[in-house]
C-alpha cells in the first residue's frame, strides 16, 4: 500500500519545473483513473492507495514524459470530449474545453431539428462530428481534413465509437464542392506564426503545427475560403460556426458580412473570450 499524499507530494516535486501542485495533482488523479481505473470519487477520501510494483514504474514513465512537456493526452493516448473517449496523438491537436462548448452552441440551435447534412473542416480528430452525431444519430455528418495522419485517427475513433460519421481527404483552402449542406462547422488554423513564442511548450513542441498556425500576414485566410465555399453551399437558412481566434471576431465578422450572411453572433467561452461565432445563411436576402 502507498500513502496517497506521500505520492502526491512526490509526483508534485517530480514536474514543479511545469506544473503548479494543483495542476500536478489533478494530473495524477487523472491516471490513476484513465490508466488504472481507479474511482476518482474513491481517491478522494483515501489515505492509502494498492499499487503493484508495475502501476508505479507506468506512474514514473509517464511523470518523466510529463517532465519533457509532452500533454499528458498524448501519453494516455485518448482524452474525454463531450462525453466520448477521443484517441488523440501528435498529428491532431488535443480536443479543448472550449471546443465543447462550441458543439452545446450547435446542439442549442438545431436541436429541433432532424435529417440535416453537416460538414465539420479540418476535422482532426474528428470530435466535433463524432460528437454532433453522437448527440443527433439523425443528422448525415462528414468530417474534412488535409492531413492523411489526422484521418487515420479520426477514422480509428469513427471506428471505435461506431456512429456512422464519414472522413474524407479535402482541402479547406481548395475546397471540393460535395453538394449542399444545412450546417458547416470549422475549428481551423487561426494563431499566427508571430505568436508561437509565446505558447507553451507543450502546444509548440508535440502539437502540429498544420493544425495551429497561419501567415502573420493572413490570419483570417482559412475563415475567408470556408466562409466563400459555405455562401456557395449552404442551404436556406442554414448555419455556418467557427471557432475563433479571441482577438479577430470583428474581423472574422466583417468578412462573413462581406460574403452576404446574416444573425452574425459571437459567443464567448467560459473564460470570457470571444471564442465562437455563428452566422445564418439566407438565399432570399442574397438573390
Amino acid at each position: 500500500m502507498q500513502d496517497f499524499k506521500e505520492l502526491t507530494v512526490v509526483w508534485a516535486n517530480q514536474l514543479s519545473d511545469l506544473y503548479s501542485e494543483r495542476e500536478a495533482r489533478n494530473i495524477l488523479l487523472l491516471a490513476l483513473e484513465d490508466v488504472f481505473e481507479f474511482k476518482r470519487s474513491i481517491l478522494l477520501v483515501s489515505r492509502e492507495i494498492d499499487l503493484s510494483e508495475e502501476q508505479l514504474e507506468r506512474l514514473t514513465q509517464i511523470s518523466s514524459r510529463l517532465k519533457t512537456g509532452e500533454p499528458y493526452q498524448y501519453i494516455v493516448g485518448f482524452t474525454y470530449f463531450d462525453d466520448l473517449k477521443i484517441h488523440v496523438a501528435p498529428g491532431v491537436l488535443i480536443p479543448r474545453p472550449e471546443t465543447e462548448e462550441l458543439v452545446s452552441w450547435i446542439q442549442e440551435t438545431v436541436s429541433d431539428q432532424k435529417n440535416l447534412k453537416v460538414e465539420d473542416w479540418c476535422t482532426g480528430s474528428g470530435c466535433i462530428a463524432l460528437a454532433i452525431k453522437n448527440r443527433n444519430p439523425h443528422f448525415e455528418v462528414i468530417g474534412y481534413d488535409i492531413s492523411e495522419e489526422a484521418l487515420e485517427i479520426s477514422r480509428f475513433n469513427e471506428k471505435e465509437l461506431n456512429l456512422g460519421v464519414g472522413f474524407e481527404i479535402n482541402d479547406a483552402l481548395e475546397p471540393l464542392n460535395n453538394g449542399k449542406v444545412d450546417i458547416i462547422i470549422s475549428n481551423p488554423p487561426y494563431i499566427p506564426w508571430k505568436e508561437k513564442e509565446q505558447m507553451h511548450q507543450n502546444v509548440t513542441e508535440f502539437e502540429p503545427d498544420l493544425a495551429l498556425f497561419v501567415p502573420n500576414e493572413d490570419p483570417l485566410l482559412f475563415y475567408r475560403n470556408i466562409a466563400e465555399y459555405a455562401a456557395m453551399n449552404l442551404n436556406d437558412h442554414g448555419y455556418l460556426f467557427f471557432e475563433l481566434h479571441e482577438d479577430f471576431g470583428s474581423e472574422t465578422k466583417a468578412v462573413l458580412e462581406d460574403f452576404g450572411f446574416s444573425s452574425i453572433e459571437i459567443k464567448e467561452d467560459l473564460q470570457g473570450k470571444n471564442r465562437m461565432l455563428k452566422a445564418e445563411w439566407k438565399v432570399s436576402s442574397n438573390q
